[in-house]
């Protein structure tokens, strides 16, 4: 299972201050969960990356999901904690709830989570359902504020899957993660199997009830590619978000290379009828290549839209001489248009190393943009061939680091649950003053003994200032 997260997340031993007003930017937050860090009591979580990024309620509960394996079965799992940190009771009684799609044997993978306007909780994933074809498709439940399937969704099961199965194909679709329109539309995005072009960008958008939403391309699905020329034609969908102007926004990464090795950042904005968007880079896509290690596999897993419609996007970038494991984080920043933004980085790009271990692998799993224009970056460092920390990394507007962050804007957690200890940070959401993380780690217990977490930051503009001795 460390092997697992390692090849999808993340130094100093962090310890939280003994009261706020002493506490600098990053450190736990003693007054939530246990010493800033609530756990969901799982020790049969999945160990892989999913864009479950904890999700804060307008009264202050957190939800994060993710996937339990249960024997040979594996189901979506949603956790809901009070705003100190502790389990959600009138949440499913324990603040915890599993669905199933596929049944016994089955597989189903959560991968994003989204709230509604009306406190309904929407999750989507992957499932195995079809396994008379053998296919997977998307999977989507929506939840009732109390945990129940709402059964005004998805022709009264609570529950959608939609096939794409495009000619020729596979059959295997993928989602990756879920947003919410202001009018109340749902928009999954993933990847989706082909013949001629490997795996191309899906998305599907459903009308409130779960139905297929006919304005979106007729059929409520719409699928391209970036087909990079040399490349295997693979592209693969991780986040997807919705602007300002209701366009949609997807991320992920384009395979750039020769069938073997590659990968670029990959974006794209779609109108809301489901057509790619001619005024961003001419095409409705754009790429970022790094091109820094041999292999230069690039991929984005962070996608954050700041007010003026800038996209952000975080990731991993490879920056090995040879073919020997070496990546560090990679951001990068497009304006509206699609173009790199000259005045971020340079060429629009910024690579953040670690390197805990040497030559280690970094991460940069998810991003969210500050009210001040700041950047935070959240994942893991590798600091053995097997073990993880999880980290934040923090950037002013013009994609260089933030001193007054941690060391030199940087800033790795190891929790202490286990010695040597593993945990990742998958997603984060910024509140005012903190920061909310969401992630895995390894706990004593069971063969795969993995759990979901959530944990509190202090994330002060006053620190960021320079003024925490004060």
């Amino acid at each position: 299972m460390k092997t697992a997260l390692l090849r999808y997340a993340c130094s100093a031993t962090l310890v939280a201050a003994a009261t706020p007003a002493l506490a600098a930017d990053g450190d736990l937050d003693p007054t939530f969960g246990t010493g800033g860090l609530a756990l969901a009591g799982l020790t049969d979580a999945y160990g892989g990356a999913t864009a479950c990024k904890p999700v804060l309620q307008p009264d202050g509960k957190i939800l994060t999901c993710g996937t339990r394996l249960i024997g040979s079965s594996a189901d979506f799992f949603v956790a809901r904690f009070d705003a100190d940190g502790q389990l959600d009771p009138s949440f499913s009684f324990d603040g915890k709830v599993t669905i199933d799609f596929s049944g016994a044997g089955g597989t189903d993978r959560a991968t994003g989570l989204a709230l509604q306007s009306d406190g309904k909780i929407v999750v989507a994933g992957t499932t195995n359902a079809d396994r008379g074809s053998g296919h997977d498709n998307f999977a989507v439940t929506r939840l009732n504020a109390d945990g129940t399937l709402d059964t005004t969704f998805g022709a009264g099961t609570g529950k959608k899957v939609i096939a794409f199965d495009l000619a020729g194909g596979t059959g295997d679709d993928n989602c990756a993660d879920v947003a919410i329109q202001a009018d109340g539309r749902i928009v999954l995005a993933g990847s989706v199997a082909t013949t001629a072009n490997g795996a191309d960008i899906g998305l599907a958008r459903l009308l409130s009830d779960g139905s297929p939403d006919a304005s979106f391309n007729l059929t409520g699905k719409v699928s391209f590619g970036f087909d990079l020329p040399g490349s295997s034609k693979d592209d693969v969908a991780t986040r997807v978000a919705i602007d300002h102007a209701g366009r949609l926004v997807v991320a992920g990464a384009a395979d750039a290379g020769d069938n073997t090795v590659g990968g670029d950042f990959a974006v794209a904005r779609i109108r809301a009828n489901g057509t790619l968007d001619p005024d961003f880079d001419a095409d409705g896509r754009a790429t970022v290549a790094f091109d820094l290690g041999l292999s230069k596999a690039d991929v984005a897993y962070g996608l954050a839209i700041d007010a003026d419609d800038a996209i952000v996007l975080s990731g991993n970038v490879d920056v090995s001489p040879s073919m020997t494991a070496n990546q560090d984080i990679g951001i990068a920043r497009l304006l509206p248009d699609g173009s790199p933004d000259a005045l971020f980085g340079v060429g629009g790009r910024t690579v953040v190393t670690f390197d805990e271990t040497p030559n280690g692998l970094d991460f940069g799993l998810d991003v969210q943009i500050r009210d001040d224009g700041r950047l935070v970056v959240a994942g893991a460092a590798a600091y053995t061939s097997t073990d993880l920390h999880a980290t934040l990394v923090r950037l002013l507007p013009d994609g260089a680091l933030d001193g007054s962050f941690g060391t030199l804007g940087r800033r790795s957690y190891d929790f202490g649950l286990t010695t040597p200890s593993t945990q990742a940070i998958l997603g984060l959401t910024l509140d005012g003053d903190a920061i909310y993380t969401g992630g895995i780690l390894v706990v004593p217990g069971n063969a795969n003994p993995v759990d979901v977490f959530v944990a509190r930051m202090f994330d002060d503009t006053i620190f960021a200032d320079g003024f925490d001795a004060a």
